[in-house]
């Protein structure tokens, strides 16, 4: 008799299990439509994103006019294309719409500005073929006449970062009068690692900014400011006066830790205006299962005020043809006559 039973509750839970798989089968059929997909796009977007009012964008405006492009018996592609456009209307690079066929994306917070880098110059002229990399940072003493200058370059927050390589790359400079710091085209990646390579050049605990959470479906629905800080991780690995090179290319986490640096007063931006991206993201799918990615939580700087637009550099400088030419990088040169000055 419990073989029996044993049995009939087996068969029961398989006849549920399978109840849910049609039910769920059921529900993404019937929500498969392009209509459906956009309305809940347009709905996603409404009830997360958080640059709103910040960039006075009329949703609701949006929606009336894309929605009448959108038809039951379009095909995959040209809603997705439809769907891209509208999002492309937000101006912010942390929005993607990903299918298996395409991702939508914003560039033009970087390609409607000068390059301000060139990997060849760094890797030729001024790293050269004996170099130490202390896991992804590399480093080299630059000589002058005048002294030496210490080099950083560290290309992407997608690449943990530890103090003890920060401390192991700064050692091998030897005395130096100067450091230089290189995060251009650097896109971005983990938060946490920003705070890491932060750590290393902060004495104190420091306030370095503010961040706030989305609460509701409203487009003014957040939080109160939460403070950001940044505590030493042990010693301070350099003391002395310090340039942060940016340009366009310096987004999302790399442009959070240019406003935590920006906080040092050793510190000197060199550059360009970073790219923004200063809105932590939020990942949802559609019924067809399409990935959106968008800004939810708001990034604010010291002052509280929004880092989206970029944090504008101390000395603004751009690469200078003539200079590229030659294999000079116009930045790394400005920032060796600051630090040496």
């Amino acid at each position: 008799m419990r073989t029996s039973k044993k049995y009939l509750t087996l068969i029961l839970l398989a006849l549920l299990a399978s109840s849910s798989c049609i039910m769920d089968e059921y529900t993404k059929e019937r929500h498969a439509t392009p209509t459906d997909n956009f309305e809940l796009l347009w709905q996603l977007v409404d009830e997360s994103y958080c640059f709103f009012e910040l960039k006075n964008i009329r949703w609701d405006s949006i929606k009336a006019e894309y929605g009448r492009r959108v038809t039951d018996n379009m095909d995959e592609k040209a809603l997705f294309g439809v769907c891209a456009s509208m999002l492309s209307e937000l101006k912010d690079g942390h929005v993607n719409l990903y299918s298996e066929f395409n991702t939508s994306r914003y560039w033009d917070w970087f390609l409607d500005y000068p390059q301000n880098y060139n990997s060849a110059i760094v890797e030729r002229e001024y790293l050269g073929k004996d170099y130490p990399i202390a896991g992804r940072l590399k480093a080299k003493r630059i000589e002058r006449a005048e002294g030496s200058v210490g080099y950083l370059r560290y290309g992407s927050f997608m690449d943990e970062v530890s103090a003890g390589n920060v401390r192991a790359a700064i050692a091998q400079l030897g005395n130096v009068k100067g450091l230089i710091i290189d995060v251009r085209d650097n896109g971005g990646g983990v938060l946490d690692y920003t705070k890491v390579l932060a750590s290393c050049f902060f004495s104190q605990k420091t306030l370095v900014g503010y961040l706030k959470y989305k609460e509701g479906p409203g487009h003014s629905e957040f939080s109160d400011f939460f403070p950001q800080y940044v505590e030493p991780e042990g010693a301070v690995a350099f003391s002395g006066p310090i340039a942060v090179l940016t340009n366009r290319m310096c987004f999302s986490a790399t442009n959070e830790f240019v406003a935590m640096m920006k906080c040092l007063p050793n510190v000197t931006l060199i550059g360009d205006v970073t790219g923004g991206g200063g809105g932590a993201p939020l990942s949802s799918e559609l019924y067809n299962g399409w990935r959106l990615r968008i800004s939810r939580n708001p990034l604010f700087d010291v002052n509280k005020q929004h880092i989206e637009f970029g944090i504008e550099p101390h000395i603004r400088v751009d690469m200078d043809k003539d200079d590229e030419y030659d294999g000079v990088d116009t930045i790394i040169e400005t920032a060796i006559r600051h630090l040496d000055s």
